[in-house]
């Protein structure tokens, strides 16, 4: 089905994108929480604040969810625009 393939096309040109921002926020978000660890070991912090600081790693997986599914929702928006282009035909 035509359809289909158009998907699969734009969803894997929206995927590229999705995934090299998940890198980079995952990158980001990992230093900086080896950062915050350093500093933790480095003024003694307890036992509560390394909890806290290990609780943000769930920010990491939150924002790759959040990365993957704006891939998946411009891919569908991106097919959506397509089919209404080509009902119409280009004139309208």
């Amino acid at each position: 089905m035509p359809g289909e393939s158009a998907f699969i096309t734009a969803l894997k040109q929206h995927k590229r994108w999705a995934n090299a921002a998940s890198i980079v926020s995952i990158v980001l978000v990992i230093g900086l929480l080896c950062l915050t660890s350093y500093l933790a070991d480095s003024a003694k912090a307890d036992e509560a604040t390394r909890i806290g600081m290990y609780i943000a790693m769930v920010g990491v997986v939150v924002v790759v969810c959040i990365w993957q599914a704006a891939a998946f929702v411009a891919a569908s928006i991106e097919v959506a625009l397509r089919r209404g282009r080509q009902e119409r035909g280009p004139w309208e």
